[in-house]
């Protein structure tokens, strides 16, 4: 008795430690972690806050939920609404999420948009990125973690 007692430990432990490598492994696939290469304003060149901005975001990092679409780090996308994941991305489609904040939804500051889109299409771990935040527009690229 002792032993299949002993045996069904075993078994049960094996299969605990393989259901938690097995969702580990899936985590990683739903994250991105991306890293900002370039910045541009819808004001152009001479404009100082497109200074700022590349001198505060260009190497910088954030990450992304696939699941939720949620940004955080550097850039984020979520401050008094949540982000909606329209496209999860394949090999055939990129990865696309947005959100909108009405000027009613906010802090009577205005309203706010930010979209994100990541090649999932493109061959290889790095996968180019675009994400507008009102008028600055982000470049890089992100990969799988």
């Amino acid at each position: 008795m002792a032993s299949r007692d002993r045996a069904f430990g075993l078994a049960t432990r094996a299969l605990l430690w393989a259901g938690l490598l097995a969702s580990g492994n899936a985590t990683a696939a739903d994250q991105y972690s991306c890293t900002i290469e370039r910045v541009e304003h819808s004001h152009g060149e001479e404009d100082s806050p497109l200074r700022l901005y590349r001198k505060a975001y260009i190497g910088k990092q954030f990450t992304v939920d696939r699941r939720t679409g949620l940004m955080k780090g550097s850039l984020e996308n979520s401050y008094a609404t949540l982000p909606e994941v329209i496209d999860p991305g394949s090999k055939g489609n990129s990865f696309k999420v947005v959100t909108t904040m009405k000027l009613s939804q906010g802090a009577g500051r205005g309203s706010n948009l930010y979209a994100l889109i990541v090649d999932e299409f493109v061959e290889g771990p790095r996968k180019p990125f675009v994400f507008l935040q009102n008028e600055a527009v982000y470049f890089g690229f992100c990969e799988h973690r």
